[in-house]
Formats: C-alpha cells, structure tokens, sequence
C-alpha cells in the first residue's frame, strides 16, 4: 500500500485532519482497516467522486463536444439589440428581484463563494478582472484545464468545457451590458455583492472530489464568506452522516455560512416513473438549503428570418444568423441518423459547393431532440442547423430548446430552432416552391423574448425528496434554473449562453439570499431561510394545473426575494415534518407569527394541500398511475384567526391531519402541503411533507388471506409438496422448512423465536384459529432463554439492521436449529412450538413487546423419524 498525500485541513471548530490517495490493488475495507489501526488516527472515511449537473439534460454544458476549446484573444461579442418593448428580466420578475434592483437593493457587502469550475473572470459583465477592487475578489484554484493538480490563486477558466462556473457567476453577479449594437439588458439577482471563486473542475468537469470540496469549503471560510454556492452532487445518497463533507458543511452553517446546493438533476419527464427520495448528498443535509428548478417564464433570445415567400419566422439561438443574401434548406428525415448518413449530407453539400450557404434541418419530436444529432459533427462541422418542432404531446417538448454553446462540432456550429406551427409554415411554404429555389434570410439580429408554455413550472428533471426515512423536506425552495441566459467564456460563439439545472436555481437562491442578508445582517441562516421560504409561492403541477405539485418536488415553492424583505411580518419555521409526535399522538405542529409593524395585526389560518406520491417499493407490483395525486390532508385548527400586536409575536399550534381516503401505506406514500397565513396584503405558505399515515401503528406485515394463499405462512415439505401450517402438524424435526413472513413498512427490528406452544400472548395476527381446542404436548426441556420477557427456545432470526419492505422465504431449512444468546445452535427435541415472529414499529423501543407487531404460528409437533403425511388437528378435542 502507497498512500500519497492531497489535502491537509487545519481549521479548528470546522475539521482538522487530512486526505491521501490509496495507490495499489488493497481491498478498500482491508486498506480502511489497516488506515483505521494507524495511532493516533480517530476515523477513517471514503473520498467520493462528485458532479456537475445530468448530461442528458437540453441546454447543458457538460455536453461541449471540444471542452478544451479556448480563445485567448476572443473575436467581439455578436451584435444584437432587443426589440422595442422587450428585456432579459424574466428571472428576475418572477421572483421579485426586479422590484428590490429599483430599490438599490443588489447584495451590496454580502461575501459568496462559488465551488465550481472556474470562471472567465475576463468577461465584461463580470467586471473584467479579479482583485480587491473587482466584483470577482479572489479564490483558489486545486486544477489545471487538463486535471493537473495546482495550488493557484489564479481561477481563470476559458475554456468552454469549464464554462459552467462562469455561467454559474453570472446568474449570481453580472451586470448588464449595453454598448450600442451588443445590448444584453440582463442582470444577475446580486450584481453588488462580491464573489469568490473556488476551482474543484478540470475543462472535462472531472476532479472533483469531496475531499477537495471540503477545501474550497474551508478556504471559503477562512475568506469570510457569507454563502457558498455549490452545484454539484453525488447523485446516490450514501446516507453516512459521519462522512467529513458533510460534517464541514453542518459547521459551517452553526458558524453562520449558509451552504446551498443543488438538489439534482435527476428527475424524470414520464408522469407516471415514481421519483420520490432523489434528493443527492449533500443536498440531503437538513441544514444545507437544497434548490429544485423552476422553467424560465420566457424563451429569452427569438429572433426572425423571412423566407423567400415573404413570411417571418420567428425562431430561437443564442447569436442570430447572419445571411442577407440567404439560405437554401437541405432537409434531413431524422436527426438522430447515424453519423454516417450525417457524412452523407455534408458530402453532398460539400460536392455541391452549398455546404457554407445552407442550413441543414431535422425533426424534433418527442423520441429525437435535438441532444440526439451529436453524429452530425463527428468529423466534420456543418455551419448551421435546424431543428423544426413536429411533436407537441408533451409539454416540455413545446417550447425552444436552444443547443449550450460548443454543443455542436467545433463549437462554431449555429443551431436555431422553430416551434411547430412555425415548421408547419416554413415547411407549407417550402413545399409550395420550385425545389432549389427556397431560401431563408437572415437579416434581422434584434431578440424577444416569448413566454414559454412551462414557463414558470417545475422543471421535469428537478430530483423529488423527500430525505428517505426521514422525509424531512427536500428541496427546500425552487428558483428559476430550465432555459437560463447567463455568461460564458469569451470566444466565438461565446459570451453568453443557454443552461438548464439545478446548477442554475442554485446561485439564483444564493443571490436571493445575499440581497436578505444585505438587509437583515444579524439573521441567522435560518431565520433567512425561513423568509425565504415562507414567503415563496406554491407552483401548480405541470400536468394538471388544478392540483398543487408536492413539496417533495417544489419544497416551498418559487422563492419571492422582494416579499421576503419587505413583508412586516415573518413566519417560522419555514417547514413543517408531519408524522408521529408520540405512540399515539400524529401531526402536531406550531408556527410562530412576528409583528413587525406599527400596528395591531389580525392572521387567518389555512390549509392548501398538495399532492401525493408513491415510489413503487419492492414489496409491491409495477403499477401504472401518475406519480402525483390529487390525495390531500387538512388542517385543524384552535381558532381560524391570530391577533398579535405590534411587536409581539405568538406560537400557534394544531394538527395537520392526513388524507382520509385513497392512501395505501403499503406503498410507502408522501403527501405534503401549505399552511397559509394572512394578513392584510401580506400571504405567507410554510410548506409540509410527511407520510399520510402514522407510520408506528401502521400495519407491519404483509397480509394475504385467499383461498389460494396465505401470508405469514410457515410451510413443512411433505413429499414432494409444502403445506403451509395454519393448523397443528406433526412433522419430523429433520424435515424442511420455508417460510413467507413479508414487510410492509421499514424497519430496524425483525426476528422470529421458537417458543413453547402453550406461550401466553395475544398476538397482533394468529396463524391459526386461537377458539380452536388443543391440548399441549411440552417438550421434554424447559426453555433455556428468553425475548421481550416471554420463554423462547431460541432465535431464527434476529436483524438489528435497516429492512425495507419485502416478501421472500426467510427463514427456511432442513431441521430448525435455534441459536441462543450466545450465539450456539441446536436442533429442538420432541414438543410442541410455535414460531413468533416480530417486527418492531418505526419508533419503537426494541426492549418492549408491545411497540412490535407480532405473528404466531399454529402448532408445530416436532416428533422423531419421518413423517410422509400431515396429519392435521392431533389432540384436538
């Protein structure tokens, strides 16, 4: 074993320690054991690869075809103007920030930290530079554009694989750009406060690791920052909360650094996948606040081109097209052919000597976006693409998508894309002209910026919490992050471009967070979280706009900054968990309301539910059916109305009760919704979730009574079949066994004891009909042990561990033999048992009987020498 050092942390009140790399082929457990041995060393914990956002998603960067592109010395920014009455403000607007800019508040004095890839500090909307003078104060840097590790504290990223970070900058920090003909009226939520960047990325997006995120973390602390922004992740949760990144992180926070982190990126655009408990690490920290995406109100950049009949055509890009003398159309059937057929087309062209003078157009549909042309430019770059809309059955699927710079070729391919009733018009027109002579021109670099029709809705990748286990509510509050405009490296085709994440919605919260904390300096992470997010507004589901979407999928909903600030009063906390308070008591919950005005202030309680899910555990059939459901809970309240006075505040307590019909606990649901308060012009929503049910008197086991089934069951072989026990059988004490004791909830406690038959208990299922007489044969040996306070033989099973629900045959063998405490095994004599199997209820004290549920068998006579045929009801009287 060769270990090699990476990091040493020396923060004291954060983490002290160090992190190595482990060269050689050791057994990871076998090196963790040998590293744990080490004097001196107090724990030992894995390093973890972590990622920027999903590459499959449209408009997204880790999809650049030549990371490594660069521009040294970049070509001027495209002209492009808006048209009259048209801005780059939609962001902005539908989270009130627009409204607090007017009012000069922009995070002027608030630190932020960004951990990502760098950025192009080069960039005229980012200040131009980095120093104590810029917008962009400082950093550090662990990577070089090829991986190498570095120590720097120069973070200048241009490369267009890297530009992530820059975009990332942007949303947080950029200014708008206005310079006559290249006119970009767009801002970033804190233009004022000061940023500093933390390199953890290579040009590739690779590097990142939690050891080395811990350092920027640490670094950023000892900048002084107020927030860090991270959009990464690791997508599956490792549920270890004694991993390092996530102690550093929860420290960080009780030190006043709030920490906010994308949810992730892995949602599904199917209404009917299950998606519940997608929330990636370290999102699922309860104290770092996680965001989910929301789709931009507006397309930003559509501009038009008119063909050679005389009609405009609006269409979408990045940069216009730039072609007054026009271009012919050569039409592909699919753009996601092979890229030999690709090779064809450009061939042709070439031949032809069209290839610069012509756009090359494919279909999208809902099976071929346009993520799916890349063979078009395996080996050559055709100057201008296409995309025309012809499948609009799904909703995410009809408005623009605009390809991320670099997507394509070299990175200096243009693609534009055309909704479907402008295809349907280019191609009516196109058809209606003598072939060859059909021609588009492009003569017009003026943008609008249209409404989208998801616009404003949650965006179908943003991942659904909640926490698993737990269902503490995640994400916490949404932001704008489907179709952003923001900055990017300086080249062709550069400047600015279009992304699509959680990545995005991440620095919006994070500068919505630095214009509150601008304001209310002395408020605590979570108190700003709190105005964050009790001031946000519920988002209806993309697919049936009558019904709210889960605050599994939205947390609090799309965050409203300028209501947070200038609201006069305030409602914590800004979530509510509803579940079991006690063994017998469920949904009970408070809320405190302040009264920050001048005057005495009346509240109105209410209740607006939101929608339920279900993940489709293992124990349970696929099923079809929309993964949101309009299944709601209520609220019950002491009175409807609160009056504070001013300066006051008051703790108002009641129950959220669940759904009274149409929950299937089997199915591990969630449910959520809005407790409302209002007064006067002012609408608070604190946002629940929690399972639908009270999850310790749950039913436990899996219950089948029919005729041609039954479980629990224990069966003996007889022959060549297995009967299942459900009366008194003699069996020999050799012959095999099974059983098919299934779960219907977690749980930390499952066992099954052999006991005396005559046991007295009244258990929570008989496997047997108890009015049925019986006269007991007792074994020949008193019982030599115990469990919950009852005579047992010994033990089958015995799990301490975490079981999710299931069914399959555990325990089953040949002979029983039960292991006592100590851990030895013998085979049971003569007698008469039962087997008690028990599974301990969420919350529930494993010492006490009463907090399991519990099954009995029917009587097993154990006899001596074989038994071919059941004999059933021996003794009976």
């Amino acid at each position: 074993m060769h270990l090699l050092f990476a990091h040493e942390y020396r923060s004291p009140g954060a983490y002290v320690g160090l992190s190595i790399r482990v060269a050689g082929d050791g057994d990871p457990d076998t090196v963790l054991a040998q590293l744990e041995a080490v004097p001196g060393v107090l724990s030992v914990s894995p390093v973890y690869e972590m990622f920027l956002s999903d590459p499959n998603i449209p408009d997204n960067s880790t999809g650049i075809a030549n990371p490594f592109l660069s521009y040294a010395d970049p070509p001027a920014m495209p002209g492009v103007v808006p048209k009259p009455g048209e801005s780059l403000t939609s962001t902005l607007e539908m989270a009130g920030v627009d409204k607090l800019h007017q009012l000069g508040i922009k995070g002027k004095g608030v630190k932020i930290g960004i951990v990502d890839t760098g950025v192009d500090y080069r960039h005229p909307a980012l200040g131009g530079g980095f120093g104590p003078d810029f917008k962009i104060a400082g950093g550090w840097s662990w990577l070089a554009d090829n991986g190498t590790a570095v120590e720097s504290d120069d973070f200048l990223t241009t490369c267009y694989g890297g530009g992530h970070g820059t975009h990332v900058a942007g949303i947080i920090g950029m200014d708008p750009l206005s310079d006559g003909d290249r006119t970009l009226n767009i801002s970033g939520v804190a233009p004022e406060a000061t940023l500093y960047i933390y390199r953890v990325f290579d040009c590739a997006t690779n590097g990142e690791t939690t050891d080395r995120v811990m350092a920027a973390m640490l670094r950023a602390r000892a900048d002084g920052v107020d927030i860090i922004s991270m959009s990464l992740s690791i997508q599956e949760s490792w549920q270890d909360r004694a991993d390092p990144l996530l102690q550093v992180a929860s420290r960080l926070v009780d030190a006043g650094i709030a920490v906010i982190v994308a949810q992730g990126n892995s949602g599904s655009g199917s209404k009917y996948d299950p998606q519940l408990y997608r929330t990636s690490t370290p999102a699922e920290l309860t104290s770092i606040i996680s965001v989910g995406s929301v789709a931009n109100r507006d397309t930003p950049l559509v501009y038009t081109f008119t063909d050679s009949q005389g009609t405009t055509i609006p269409y979408a890009a990045l940069w216009p097209i730039e072609s007054p003398e026009g271009l012919e159309i050569y039409s592909l059937d699919s753009g996601c052919s092979s890229s030999s057929q690709w090779e064809e087309a450009i061939s042709l062209l070439e031949d032809q000597g069209k290839l610069n003078t012509t756009i090359i157009a494919f279909p999208i549909t809902d099976t071929c976006r346009y993520t799916g042309t890349r063979g078009c430019c395996s080996s050559r770059s055709p100057p201008y693409l296409m995309g025309l809309y012809s499948d609009t059955s799904d909703p995410y699927h009809v408005d623009y998508e605009v390809a991320s710079t670099g997507f394509y070729g070299d990175g200096s391919v243009q693609y534009i894309a055309v909704n479907a009733n402008d295809s349907a018009r280019l191609l009516a027109n196109m058809n209606a002209t003598e072939p060859g002579q059909y021609r588009l021109f492009f003569n017009d670099s003026s943008y609008s910026s249209p409404t989208k029709l998801v616009g404003g809705k949650m965006d179908y990748y943003s991942s659904f919490g909640p926490n698993y286990l737990t269902y503490d509510l995640k994400p916490q509050i949404s932001a704008p992050g489907g179709g952003i405009l923001s900055t990017w490296p300086l080249g062709d085709q550069g400047y600015y471009t279009i992304l699509s994440g959680t990545s995005m919605a991440t620095p919006f919260i994070s500068g919505c967070y630095a214009l509150v904390k601008s304001q209310f300096p002395e408020l605590s992470v979570g108190e700003i979280l709190s105005l964050l997010q009790s001031t946000s507004t519920p988002i209806p589901w993309i697919w049936n706009d009558t019904m709210i979407a889960g605050t599994f999928q939205q947390g609090a909903g799309l965050v409203n900054v300028y209501n947070a600030i200038t609201y006069q009063s305030r409602v914590s906390p800004g979530q509510l968990l509803v579940s079991d308070n006690s063994r017998t008591s469920y949904g009970a919950v408070n809320i405190t309301i302040e009264n920050h005005s001048d005057s005495p202030r009346t509240y109105t309680l209410s209740h607006q539910g939101a929608s339920y899910s279900e993940p489709n555990p293992p124990n349970n059939p696929v099923y079809s059916q929309e993964n949101q459901l309009p299944i709601y809970g209520s609220a019950e309240f002491e009175s409807p109305t609160v009056e504070v006075a001013p300066g006051e505040s008051a703790l108002v307590s009641f129950k959220i009760l669940p759904p009274s019909s149409g929950v299937k606990p089997e199915r591990i649901p969630v449910f959520g919704g809005f407790v409302k308060v209002t007064s006067d012009d002012e609408e608070f929503s604190v946002p629940y979730s929690g399972p639908p049910y009270s999850l310790y008197n749950a039913e436990y086991w899996h219950i089948v009574n029919t005729t041609s089934a039954v479980q629990p069951q224990l069966s003996y072989k007889f022959g060549d079949t297995y009967e299942v026990i459900t009366e008194l059988r003699e069996v020999s004490s050799s012959s095999p066994y099974r059983s098919l004791i299934g779960r219907d909830q977690y749980t930390r406690g499952y066992r099954i004891d052999v006991v005396p038959a005559n046991i007295s208990i009244t258990p929570s299922i008989f496997g047997f009909d108890p009015a049925e007489p019986y006269s007991y044969q007792p074994s020949a040996t008193a019982p030599p042990t115990s469990i919950l306070g009852l005579p047992s033989y010994g033990t089958l099973v015995n799990s301490t561990d975490l079981l999710s629900p299931s069914t399959f045959n555990w325990p089953s063998g040949t002979g029983v033999e039960a292991a006592l405490d100590d851990g030895t095994e013998y085979a049971l004599g003569p007698g008469d048992y039962r087997w008690l199997a028990c599974v301990l209820r969420w919350g529930g004290d494993p010492n006490l009987l009463q907090d399991y549920e519990t099954w009995l068998s029917a009587v097993i006579r154990l006899v001596d020498g074989p038994v071919s045929t059941p004999l059933a009801g021996l003794e009976a009287a």
